[in-house]
């Protein structure tokens, strides 16, 4: 399956007799900015035959007890995913947000990610 290579891939895409198992914890992985590069890194990190559900996020700390922002509906990527296309996407969404960074405020990008697995119904 392709998984945000050509289109960013919802939950939505996924056809109905694919059990998609959500059951796995939450975690975060937190940039030092916000490039292809580190997110082509993320990505390749990915193990082989491993899926993530993600959700893009910008936050004014590394603590999300602070203000933060999904940018998204969560998605789905492996380690084939394009990042170009989710980083296109993300600055899509952060400009269409209607939010602005300011240069004195500082703002952290993360990921907020899990491990899901597919089955047939």
């Amino acid at each position: 399956m392709n998984l945000s290579t050509y289109q960013i891939t919802f939950l939505r895409h996924i056809p109905s007799d694919i059990k998609v198992d959500l059951t796995s914890g939450w975690r975060h992985h937190y940039f030092d900015g916000f490039t292809i590069g580190e997110i082509l890194s993320f990505i390749e990190s990915i193990g082989d035959d491993r899926i993530y559900l993600l959700i893009p996020l910008f936050s004014n700390a590394k603590s999300l007890q602070i203000a933060t922002l999904n940018l998204s509906e969560p998605f789905l990527v492996d380690n084939k995913s394009n990042p170009a296309l989710i980083a296109k996407f993300i600055i899509d969404q952060w400009n269409s947000s209607g939010f602005n960074k300011k240069e004195d405020i500082p703002f952290t990008f993360s990921f907020k990610f899990k491990r899901v697995w597919f089955s047939y119904k």
